[in-house]
């Protein structure tokens, strides 16, 4: 007669939660605690949106569109905001291992570059942007012990397909761009481009098959490898409410470690966060 293999209910709970983790790969998925802060924009205070994928296409039911350097997304269920005193802590899937040289971390936002020659997709020069926002970035491996990169200012946009030439499009392309392969240029990079040009240089030129956003070095914090990032966003102590608004992180390729195990009091509440990850990356594949 055959054995049969019995395992605790934590054991198989703690199976399926790092089988789903392996399915979201590169990106965030489980948040470790949120505060909204002070004034954050209204509707925005839903942390899990922080999770999975970046976007690709956004505005549906409103004003579906691409998501490329013109166009960012802007749905509540797409982008978290934090104001003020407030912070946002996630987990990674996989660990992030510093390399020589190279960038490491995608941090994707609602960053968006101002159109010149609506709707052909033109960037002013010097380039205009919207939505920049700036917050503290810390890493730390283990979750309780962390290591601050200072604040960084987020106003790199995001594009998520390499084969439109319309950079409003209401339908996707086929093409996915790769939120793995970290975008190494500035935001001067775009001065006058536009978004695509069959003779001259232009935007998915720049951004290479990339699907841009900012990209962080990690090696500046010491770390031999991060699994865990925080955002916060400090009091100015004036009457401005600054705020910082995300859509997703990513690891590259080249710094993909192994897979991040949550602790065992936070796994049913990741269970629970990460079936709405998946109703949003399957929801988002529909466009795909």
């Amino acid at each position: 007669m055959k054995r049969q293999l019995l395992m605790s209910p934590l054991a198989a709970t703690l199976m399926v939660f790092v089988a789903i983790g392996d399915v979201s790969a590169q990106f965030a998925v489980d948040v470790l605690s949120y505060s909204a802060g002070t004034a954050p924009a209204p509707g925005f205070t839903t942390p899990a949106a922080a999770l999975g994928s970046p976007e690709r296409f956004s505005g549906e039911g409103v004003f579906p569109s691409v998501v490329s350097p013109f166009s960012p997304p802007f749905l509540s269920s797409e982008v978290v905001s934090i104001g003020e005193t407030g912070q946002l802590t996630l987990r990674l899937s996989h660990y992030a291992l510093p390399q020589a040289g190279a960038l490491e971390i995608g941090v994707f936002t609602n960053a968006g570059l101002v159109e010149t020659d609506f709707p052909n997709g033109q960037a002013g020069s010097p380039v205009g942007v919207f939505g920049v926002d700036s917050a503290v970035v810390e890493l730390s491996e283990n979750g309780i012990d962390w290591v601050s990169l200072g604040s960084i200012t987020f106003d790199l946009p995001t594009n998520g397909y390499t084969d439109l030439s319309d950079p409003f499009s209401n339908a996707p392309g086929s093409a996915l761009s790769d939120f793995q392969q970290p975008f190494t240029q500035s935001l001067s990079s775009f001065d006058g481009l536009k978004y695509a040009d069959a003779v001259n240089p232009d935007m998915l030129d720049l951004l290479a098959g990339s699907g841009g956003g900012k990209w962080l070095d990690i090696s500046a914090s010491g770390l031999a490898k991060v699994g865990f990032i925080r955002f916060s966003v400090a009091d100015d102590l004036t009457t401005t409410n600054f705020k910082f608004e995300l859509d997703a992180v990513s690891i590259s390729h080249a710094a993909m470690g192994a897979v991040t195990v949550p602790e065992p009091g936070t796994i049913v509440l990741g269970l629970i966060v990460l079936s709405y990850w998946h109703f949003r990356r399957h929801r988002s594949e529909s466009y795909a």
